[in-house]
């Protein structure tokens, strides 16, 4: 987008100016000052391109026409008060990508329409930016050459001034030009008096002016395919970016000899921070390019595989599910099943001495029935006996009925048994039931073990493979395309890679070798996963379990730490801006790295009582022991950089500059020496011999050529 800039100023004579003057001094030209009595010469102004009058349609019809000097002296003659404002100026900007020939038509062109619309007469001049030789101190002073620490103006200023009347012109007596001297151009007027004749307020005016500029202008670019310039702040553009302040001709001047003025650290501060700005939003534009085509390429790969979606989403849904129900008994399946491969052993026992008692009691009862025939052809025989007893008493007292019935009835009594085996068929039978009870809770107590060791197995697969496949983008967070801890709960952080690989590394667990059979080695990891690694390693199967629960109660964990350190950072960027004055200014980038290496000794100190505080939380300590170690190693390379570019500063901050560096250098030395790498040591001694390259470079007598 072209540059915007169009800016106004009234020519008064409270400020003591004059409008021919301005003129002259504007067009490069000499004009007769009749109110003054001077001659203003500036015919030996150099940078001036072109200078003409520009009148508008309404005086252009009847014929009229006014050379420069006419035109300012008639303004000047109309003008009665002592702190009348004599014309106005409008500068503008011009396009650098056109040439001179349509920047003078750009320009023309809109000064007619300034002409037309506020009914004034324009003085247009253009102006180029004047470029001097490169400083020589063999050369005498001269305008030609450039002063010591002075820098040339932007090759691009090319710009117009336009000097307008701030009276309507009116045509006199053969066609003469005069100014009511009782009627200003309503532009000049105050706000009251606008308002009062239903006109918008001069900056509402300004505005307008502002935004005819632009139209005038793109409609040229458009027609070269040239960016086109915008009339909204940056704000209305929703651009995060900062306009720069107005430097003015006195803080332009001694900015250009080399002397730093706080204007020029505002802007120098407002276009760093811009720039910073454009290159993150440019940075973001590449990563949302990118994150696009990933976008394109995922949105085809599924446009593609849609017709097979409504059919595997069911099933997706219950693996997932149930991954997720594994993932979150795993822990306690393992061990559980553990527990009861041991109860099992032990009810093995236990069955195996019930059968050993059952046999025994199936034993006992055998042996007792072995005699068990023998009785009963004994019985056999007394009864025989009784028989024979039993007829001989018939025969004895056959005279007596009462006896012989009373010998019949106790002869039909059955004879007792010599034997009774209810309690050996209760015993057989109990024996029988208490036998079948056992093999039944055996079968299902081998079956609950088998069901519970087979969920285990999958649990140690599925815990083997979020291991081995840690680094895929199914199970790590892809931060190249975008990807974020809030996008993928359920993915690995870099954080948790690193420790994972660490466990996998401590326990002899390689990644997945493409010489071998994926599955095969699936199963020789999970074999690792048995009851002692569980046990001894918890944090990390809830890592593999659920990485989202592990990220949070680590950030919990760790805020205790970020709290304290975004303290001392306020703390030091207070102190940093603190001493800006007392360094005689903010000497750019290398001040800012100069103060930081100042105040680097408090904050490495803070860092360390905190490493040392045993009542922090044991995760934010080593948290803290990173940033010190980047603390260090970030210092180390802040000296390089400013020691290498500390002569390149004005002479005064130079000074104050290059002797705190060097002092501060020999303290962190000292202090810190013993504990700095030997990349860290490498980048001071760079340092040091880049700054003593410099000065050994300045003290020696140049070779070159006068001209």
């Amino acid at each position: 987008m072209t540059m915007v800039h169009i800016a106004t100023k009234a020519i008064s004579r409270k400020a003591g100016q004059s409008a021919v003057a301005s003129a002259a001094y504007r067009a490069g030209d000499v004009l007769d000052d009749a109110k003054y009595g001077k001659t203003h010469d500036y015919s030996k102004k150099s940078g001036v391109m072109s200078s003409d009058i520009v009148l508008p349609f309404s005086l252009k019809a009847l014929g009229v026409s006014v050379d420069r000097e006419t035109l300012w002296n008639t303004a000047e003659a109309a003008e009665t008060r002592s702190d009348s404002r004599v014309a106005r100026e409008w500068l503008i900007n011009l396009p650098h990508e056109l040439s001179e020939e349509e920047r003078h038509s750009l320009a023309i062109n809109f000064a007619q329409k300034l002409c037309d619309d506020m009914d004034v007469i324009a003085d247009v001049c253009i102006h180029r930016p004047v470029m001097k030789l490169p400083f020589d101190p063999n050369v005498p002073p001269s305008s030609k050459y450039l002063r010591e620490g002075e820098e040339n103006p932007d090759p691009r200023n090319f710009h117009a001034h336009i000097l307008v009347t701030t009276r309507a012109p009116t045509v006199g007596p053969n066609k003469t030009l005069a100014f009511d001297p009782k009627l200003k151009t309503p532009f000049e007027w105050s706000n009251k008096k606008r308002k009062a004749h239903d006109l918008p307020s001069s900056m509402q005016e300004i505005k307008r002016i502002r935004e005819m500029w632009v139209d005038t202008a793109n409609k040229v670019l458009a027609e070269y395919h040239l960016p086109l310039m915008d009339a909204r702040s940056y704000k209305d553009q929703g651009l995060d970016q900062q306009p720069t302040i107005k430097m003015g001709v006195e803080a332009t001047a001694m900015e250009r000899r080399g002397i730093t003025t706080e204007k020029g650290n505002t802007n120098r501060a407002i276009k760093a921070r811009n720039k910073l700005v454009a290159d993150n939003h440019i940075k973001q534009e590449a990563d949302n390019e990118r994150r696009i085509s990933a976008l394109r390429k995922g949105l085809a790969w599924a446009t593609e595989k849609n017709a097979r979606l409504p059919g595997s989403i069911g099933g997706t849904k219950q693996r997932a599910d149930f991954a997720k129900h594994l993932s979150g008994s795993s822990e306690y399946y393992i061990t559980y099943c553990t527990k009861q491969n041991n109860r099992t052993a032990v009810r093995v026992d236990d069955t195996k001495r019930c059968i050993e008692e059952a046999k025994s009691g199936i034993a006992w009862a055998a042996k007792r029935c072995e005699n068990l025939p023998k009785r009963c052809d004994d019985t056999k025989q007394r009864i025989n006996d009784t028989k024979q007893a039993i007829e001989g008493i018939t025969e004895a007292i056959g005279k007596s009925d009462i006896e012989i019935n009373k010998a019949t009835e106790r002869s039909a009594r059955p004879t007792p048994s010599p034997f009774d085996d209810n309690a050996r068929r209760a015993r057989a039978a109990r024996l029988d039931r208490q036998e079948g009870r056992i093999d039944r809770d055996t079968r299902a107590n081998r079956f609950k073990d088998e069901r519970i060791f087979e969920y285990a197995e999958r649990m140690k697969l599925h815990l083997a493979m979020r291991l081995i496949q840690r680094h895929g983008e199914a199970m790590a967070i892809n931060w190249a395309q975008g990807e974020t801890a809030a996008d993928a709960p359920d993915k690995f952080d870099q954080r948790q890679v690193a420790l994972l690989s660490e466990f996998a590394q401590r326990h002899g667990i390689e990644d997945h070798d493409k010489a071998v059979e994926f599955t095969a080695h699936l199963r020789q990891v999970a074999k690792r996963f048995d009851h002692t690694l569980v046990e001894n390693n918890k944090a990390i199967i809830k890592l593999l379990r659920d990485p989202n629960a592990e990220r949070e109660q680590y950030l919990a964990l760790t805020k205790h730490f970020t709290d304290f350190r975004d303290n001392i950072d306020q703390k030091r960027t207070a102190f940093n801006s603190s001493i800006i004055d007392k360094l005689g200014g903010s000497a750019g980038e290398v001040g800012r790295m100069t103060r930081d290496t100042m105040s680097s000794f408090s904050y490495i100190e803070e860092l360390m009582d905190y490493i040392n505080q045993d009542n922090c939380p044991a995760e934010a300590r080593d948290v803290a022991k990173e940033h010190l170690a980047d603390t260090l190693d970030k210092t180390c390379q802040q000296f390089k950089f400013a020691l290498r570019d500390v002569n390149s500063l004005p002479p005064t901050p130079r000074k104050t500059y290059s002797e705190a560096l060097k002092a501060t250098l020999e303290t962190f030395t000292e202090q810190y020496g013993k504990e700095l790498s030997e990349g860290q040591y490498r980048a001071l001694q760079d340092g040091l011999e880049s700054y003593q390259h410099q000065i050994n470079k300045a003290r020696s007598p140049s070779r070159g050529f006068s001209p």
